[in-house]
């Protein structure tokens, strides 16, 4: 995970940095281009007012310029970084004495002096020195070629480049300083996450939180992280105090049951009546286990998820459930009215809560019954007419293995009641019990409804 959130990290700066080096390698080579261009055009205008000076001069002949006439300026041996010379159209140069090796003049120059092609700038070698050339023509089948040299201009833009260059080495490692710092200070959150994810992990212990003091999407994040802790951390308290009732309500039909199978296989002599009572106390305590495990499983199998549930008719699970009641309670009477309802969920988890509460109705009434089961928007009611609970017992009737003082001669753990309870939460709903008007207690279970199609 620290390999993961250094290059994150590492990520982060190499963008940042990247970025910043692109914008600034383009800005330099836009300003160095540019300066460049600058220093040349200046060259060119130079150039090109020597050119016209020296056109001027030309002009007093008329167009009928002497052979080897060479203008009064033109500096002998480029000394002073200036040179001028004339080509004509056959090819020959007239230079200052001595300088006629200088700058050799090209096919284009030629045809400038012939007429046949425009003035243009160059760029030659001369004494082994840039320079900057202009050939015009100045007279019929003559040019003139001016050279300026580009030593000093060379040497600004060699400057300007290096200087450009440095910058811009700045302003990478500033950027690149500066994202590491960003970097660090964005994803202070995230670190924090994962380390407290890491101790989580390692320790088990879900009451760690991360801390939130911003309203950005980290701090949603870290909010969020520390809704799915609580989430977990209650889970897990959950299933802990499931486990310590369940293990401790186990141990007495389990110590009963073993009492009992001891006793069988210590008296094989016993008398068959005998025998018979045992096996049914046998019997009734596997039953009793069974029920208990089922009740133990449903509590902690949790809802299943929305996508996991569809729109059903609540009137038609109902009366599955009743179905199903009616044969385990043959003697009971159950006086069902169901109007047509529809709620989303699972048909199966419903199912289990109706059944749960037919079931305790049916344990804790007279045998015959009645049960009258009652269905109508949303609300099932089911009420028995046994003796009732006490009013001091009903904020605890839901509680898991909860069992008031007149109920604990009755089977069961305690359970039913409490798996009814988490199925209608899960779904959305409520569960609610009340002594009835008459005697016996009415218990409520409201779920939210759909239209009915």
């Amino acid at each position: 995970m620290t390999r993961n959130r250094l290059t994150l990290k590492a990520r982060f700066i190499l963008v940042a940095g990247g970025a910043v080096a692109a914008v600034a390698v383009a800005i330099t080579a836009v300003a160095f281009l540019a300066i460049r261009t600058d220093l040349q055009n200046q060259v060119r205008e130079e150039v090109a007012a020597r050119a016209y000076s020296v056109k001027h001069l030309a002009d007093q002949y008329h167009g009928h310029i002497p052979k080897d006439w060479v203008p009064p300026h033109s500096s002998g041996g480029f000394g002073i970084l200036t040179y001028t010379q004339v080509v004509t159209s056959s090819g020959a140069v007239w230079a200052p004495p001595g300088d006629l090796r200088l700058l050799t003049p090209s096919e284009a120059a030629i045809d400038v002096a012939a007429g046949q092609a425009g003035s243009f700038y160059a760029v030659a070698r001369i004494n082994g020195v840039r320079a900057m050339v202009l050939t015009e023509q100045i007279a019929p089948g003559v040019a003139i070629q001016v050279a300026e040299a580009l030593t000093a201009t060379d040497q600004e833009v060699a400057t300007v480049g290096a200087t450009l260059a440095l910058l811009s080495a700045v302003g990478v490692v500033a950027a690149t300083l500066l994202g590491w710092a960003v970097a660090r200070a964005g994803l202070a959150p995230v670190t924090r996450l994962a380390t407290v994810a890491e101790e989580v992990t390692l320790t088990g212990d879900a009451s760690r939180r991360v801390e939130v003091q911003r309203r950005d999407e980290l701090g949603r994040l870290a909010a969020s992280f520390n809704a799915m802790l609580s989430a977990l951390q209650r889970s897990l308290d959950a299933q802990r105090r499931l486990v310590s009732d369940a293990s401790h309500e186990l141990r007495t039909p389990l110590a009963s049951l073993r009492i009992n199978a001891d006793l069988l296989a210590e008296h094989p002599e016993m008398p068959a009546a005998e025998r018979a009572e045992v096996l049914d106390r046998v019997a009734g305590q596997a039953a009793e286990l069974s029920r208990l495990v089922a009740s133990v499983t449903d509590l902690a199998r949790g809802e299943p998820p929305s996508k996991d549930r569809s729109r059903l008719r609540l009137d038609a699970v109902t009366a599955d459930a009743l179905d199903a009641a009616r044969r385990d309670w043959p003697k009971t009477e159950f006086d069902a009215d169901l109007t047509a309802c529809t709620v989303d969920g699972s048909a199966e988890r419903l199912r289990v809560a109706v059944k749960n509460l037919l079931d305790n109705a049916a344990k804790f009434g007279p045998p015959e019954g009645p049960v009258q089961v009652r269905l109508a928007a949303g609300e099932l009611t089911v009420r028995d007419r046994g003796p009732g609970i006490d009013t001091d017992d009903l904020p605890f009737v839901f509680d898991r293995f909860y069992r008031a003082l007149s109920s604990r001669g009755a089977p069961g753990a305690g359970l039913g009641l409490a798996v009814v309870r988490e199925i209608a939460i899960g779904h959305g709903g409520a569960l609610a019990a009340e002594p009835a008007p008459s005697g016996g207690t009415l218990i409520r279970l409201t779920l939210p409804t759909c239209p009915v199609p």
